[in-house]
């Protein structure tokens, strides 16, 4: 989708679609993460919302990795401290 820069005042601004802020569930005044990649000529914009709820999943799918593993990672950490003093 191309975009034109449009100037609104002092400032340069790109005018998203209806369609991009619906589907975004953005609203006025909302704030967004603006990521640049220089090195690739990229700029995202994401929206934080969703990078909360990515973020809790993340979390909750650890906490099931400790729940499950958690033992097994004290006993290989505790037998690779003994094996260091040996």
């Amino acid at each position: 989708m191309r975009r034109k820069i449009v100037r609104v005042g002092a400032s340069l601004c790109i005018l998203l679609p209806k369609e991009v802020i619906k589907v975004m569930e953005w609203n006025f005044e909302d704030e967004i993460n603006l990521i640049l990649d220089e090195e690739n000529e990229v700029v995202i914009l994401r929206n934080p919302k969703t990078q909360k709820v990515e973020k809790k999943m993340m979390m909750d799918r650890f906490d099931k990795f400790l729940e499950t593993y958690g033992q097994n990672l004290d006993t290989l950490a505790a037998d690779s401290e003994s094996k260091v003093y040996q």
